[in-house]
């Protein structure tokens, strides 16, 4: 048995297509977006530069996504020794000048820089990067992951890895909305509580993270939102590779949640300056097993999943929390995945 790839770039592309008429209102205006990231220098810690990498690409893939639509995109690199005034003059010019409807800054900014973000005109917030004084209810990423899971959700146990980070606390709270019931898990949890789960999304950001300890094949659906560059020029997501075909569906790194969080930014901008009644678009309906009928499967073809350790008893301590990660992966240098 292998994971049914759920591919992101498909619906990106469908997307696109539909969205593609809005040029003809877009371009004529023209109306710009603003997209700021920061270049790390190469004394840099290796870490550092290549979560900058994943901004950049990041970055590139949502140029062409709004020059799609017809907006002048003005792609703003600065050098990680900006002053603090500069970048608040940045800005405070997005906010000022009309022509321009949104602004995103990549993450992670350097922390020194992090609180001046929330200089930024809500109303041009359409990442969500301004917490509780954004429109938005929660970033594009986790806006994507929730249309994933969704299909796969009723009657489900949604196990969110970095359940407290930015992307995934945005998750929790665009699941909690609709009523699906939540295991939250992060850093100095025991992760392997994600097996007794229906589904699982990971935004940890930590390569290789989870592994089959984590995954089973009667998961209904995994959502890796990680990706972490490697000095290898690869890239890795949170689910370890052998993990990969074990669940019944997963989104692939790259290629999965990535473009999917495009779609959502095209989404968003289009209602925003266009046509305010536009409706939300869906992710495709996929086929899955409930954990009985996973479980009957398993039986009569006679699998065996991979073998677990069993949970250690709550009475005899503490044991092992195979948590590595920091929460979450919009640290937030990221992705196109």
């Amino acid at each position: 048995m292998s994971a049914h790839q759920l591919s992101g770039r498909a619906v990106l592309q469908t997307v696109r297509e539909d969205l593609a008429a809005y040029r003809a209102v877009i371009a004529p205006a023209r109306l710009r977006v603003t997209m700021m990231r920061f270049e790390p220098s190469e004394e840099d810690p290796a870490p550092w530069r290549h979560r900058m990498e994943a901004s950049r690409i990041s970055a590139e893939q949502k140029v062409r996504a709004f020059n799609h639509l017809g907006f002048a995109v003005d792609h703003v690199v600065l050098p990680g020794t900006v002053s603090a005034a500069e970048f608040a003059d940045r800005i405070d010019a997005c906010n000022t000048d009309k022509e321009t409807r949104a602004v995103i800054v990549q993450f992670p900014p350097p922390a020194r820089l992090v609180p001046l973000v929330q200089r930024l005109d809500p109303a041009k917030d359409i990442d969500g990067l301004l917490g509780g004084r954004s429109l938005q209810r929660a970033c594009a990423t986790a806006d994507g992951i929730s249309r994933i899971v969704e299909p796969f959700a009723e009657g489900a146990t949604v196990a969110v890895v970095g359940a407290r980070g930015f992307v995934g606390s945005g998750v929790m709270r665009l699941l909690a909305d609709r009523g699906i019931n939540l295991l939250p898990l992060d850093q100095g949890d025991d992760l392997r509580r994600a097996a007794d789960a229906d589904i699982v999304v990971s935004t940890a950001g930590s390569a290789h993270l989870l592994t089959a300890e984590h995954i089973r094949p009667h998961h209904r659906v995994v959502v890796d939102s990680g990706f972490s560059p490697r000095s290898d020029g690869t890239v890795a997501g949170d689910i370890h590779p052998q993990a990969a075909p074990l669940p019944q569906n997963i989104t692939p790194v790259p290629g999965g949640v990535g473009p999917i969080e495009m779609a959502v930014l095209m989404e968003r901008i289009v209602r925003q300056v266009a046509d305010p009644a536009l409706q939300p678009w869906t992710f495709p309906k996929t086929p899955y097993l409930t954990r009985r009928a996973s479980a009957a499967r398993m039986r009569s073809t006679g699998n065996r999943a991979p073998g677990r350790k069993r949970s250690p008893d709550p009475a005899s301590g503490p044991g092992p929390t195979h948590s590595r990660t920091q929460s979450d992966s919009k640290r937030r240098g990221g992705p196109t995945r």
